[in-house]
């Protein structure tokens, strides 16, 4: 960094400060991207060692950010650039600080007084169509990754604000009507030739939070000719789709794969397909699929004070290759399982990993419980696939032991 006035930025929630260099130049392009995260500002009295991350100018037009516990090397951005790292890193800092969240990699607006998730999906236009509910008045939560807690006296799955513009990318899509276009870049503040961070909406205050209503798979179709439309998802692929899109620092695995079945249990979860995204943004506001949403809830024997929390690295498991079929296998304790009518999902005692168990997989984990060795679980599947060869049942049943026990959810007995 060149030498320049530091300041110490204390975002409400993290227990790191953020570190400024230059605070004069970086100050009017970080302050509207950060508009509704409330922060302390200091000159003295922190240190760059206790700071989550630095950022500020490089020379020659370009910035740097220095994210230590990111794990990435230092590099020179443009600036915008270089904000949209640091809301990255921002958003890890919140889990750093509060690691019994859980983060889902989706955009969360309201409808009434309910939060409707959107989870990430490639190329669906998320961004875009959370730019366009944001017009027609939807308060924006996020628009990439939503904090979701659950409040230990009732048990609600509640969403918690961000306070972070939401990031475009630009230039827009030509298939917008003349309206829209007019209005984001009129509220664009901040701004590159890739994005432009969009401002002047309703951005609820970072720490604000919302009870989980319903959940929206998005499916952009530019192929479509037929209009927009929100039907149910199975609770199956609601599953993969919320599991596939958390992420966390250290949250138990069980504890994220009982969230996830509450959620897709308790709200309703759509899919929206559409080609146009002024039209599917009308279809959420007008459709009454998302009118009187429930409140997302746990069970009461599921709640707990604060999530539990799991170990960031596990020494590996010594697993024998081939695994000896005389041998017997139990469940190791404290497992977490949900099954979703055709899968099962699976997380280990200690908290690591979510598994969603292949069909095989799924079978021996259930004949398990009948005390069989691995020759005794073989002469079962020789009577449910008639069609497959002894040789590749062996084959098979082997390689479903060893996965989970490699796993941490069986060990031999």
């Amino acid at each position: 960094m060149v030498d320049s006035p530091i300041q110490y930025l204390g975002f409400a929630g993290l227990d790191r400060p953020l570190r400024v260099a230059n605070p004069a130049v970086v100050r009017p392009l970080l302050d509207p991207v950060m508009a509704a995260w409330p922060f302390t500002v200091t000159d003295n009295g922190a240190s760059a060692s206790n700071a989550f991350a630095t950022i500020g100018p490089a020379g020659a037009g370009k910035w740097r950010l220095e994210a230590p516990l990111a794990a990435k090397p230092v590099t020179e951005y443009d600036p915008v650039n270089a904000i949209c790292d640091l809301v990255v890193e921002m958003s890890w800092e919140r889990l750093r600080s509060r690691p019994d969240l859980l983060c889902l990699h989706a955009a969360a607006l309201t409808f009434n007084d309910r939060l409707v998730i959107f989870p990430n999906a490639r190329r669906a236009g998320k961004s875009l169509l959370t730019a366009t509910l944001a017009q027609r008045g939807n308060a924006v939560f996020s628009d990439d990754f939503v904090p979701l807690q659950v409040t230990p006296e009732s048990g609600a799955i509640s969403g918690i604000a961000n306070g972070i513009a939401p990031r475009l990318r630009l230039p827009l899509p030509d298939n917008l009507s003349a309206g829209l276009p007019i209005w984001i870049m009129d509220r664009i503040a901040v701004r590159n030739k890739q994005y432009g961070y969009l401002t002047g909406i309703d951005l609820p205050q970072s720490g604000m939070s919302a009870p989980v209503g319903a959940i929206v798979v998005l499916e952009g179709d530019q192929t479509m000719t037929e209009p927009a439309s929100l039907t149910p998802v199975t609770q199956e692929e609601a599953m993969a789709s919320l599991v596939t899109q958390n992420f966390g620092r250290q949250v138990h695995a069980g504890a994220i794969l009982r969230v996830a079945d509450a959620l897709t249990r308790a709200v309703p979860v759509l899919r929206l397909r559409y080609n146009s995204v002024e039209e599917a943004a009308a279809l959420l506001n007008e459709t009454p699929l998302l009118r009187d949403l429930p409140a997302a809830r746990m069970a009461g024997a599921d709640v707990s004070g604060t999530l539990p929390l799991a170990p960031l690295d596990l020494p590996d498991v010594v697993v024998d290759r081939p695994v000896d079929l005389d041998r017997h296998f139990a469940k190791l304790p404290n497992f977490t399982a949900c099954e979703t009518g055709t899968a099962l999902y699976l997380a280990d005692g200690d908290g690591f990993a979510i598994h969603r168990l292949n069909p095989v997989s799924a079978i021996i984990w259930t004949l398990l419980d009948e005390g069989l060795n691995g020759a005794g679980m073989v002469e079962v599947m020789q009577e449910l696939y008639v069609d497959i060869s002894e040789e590749q049942l062996c084959a098979d049943v082997a390689g479903a032991l060893a996965f989970l026990w490699q796993q941490r959810l069986i060990a031999p007995s």
